[in-house]
């Protein structure tokens, strides 16, 4: 029985691992400023589940409704853009530390188990 939850614990180590690993990189990519502003914008909003904000050229087009200076469209779209952005990369810190204590949580399930099989039969 023991080795069942051994394999187990195993298989879900490694994929709680290859999850975590893959969260990491993909947020230090869009967090590191490799990404240039739009494209990044552009990730976040197809992403985004909700779906409810404009895409850059609709920012561009809301944009020059209110100003006519292309210095101030530009400026105003980039500030509306990297607010987006910033607010989605808290998001995804969040959602890393959530996918941290799941498997802390579930690590220490699987020790609490296999320390209570031991102690009733004697061995592993």
């Amino acid at each position: 029985m023991v080795p069942i939850f051994v394999i187990a614990g195993t298989a879900i180590g490694m994929s709680a691992f290859v999850l975590l690993i893959q969260m990491a990189v993909r947020n230090g990519i869009r967090m590191s400023g490799l990404i240039d502003w739009r494209t990044q914008y552009e990730l976040e909003r197809i992403d985004d589940a909700d779906g409810d904000k404009p895409t850059l050229h609709e920012l561009y087009e809301i944009a020059a409704k209110t100003d006519s200076a292309p210095d101030a469209i530009e400026r105003n779209v980039k500030a509306k853009a990297l607010d987006y952005i910033e607010s989605r990369n808290s998001i995804h810190v969040r959602n890393c530390w959530i996918v941290i204590g799941v498997a802390v949580c579930v690590v220490f399930f699987l020790a609490m188990i296999i320390a209570f099989a031991s102690s009733t039969n004697g061995t592993i």
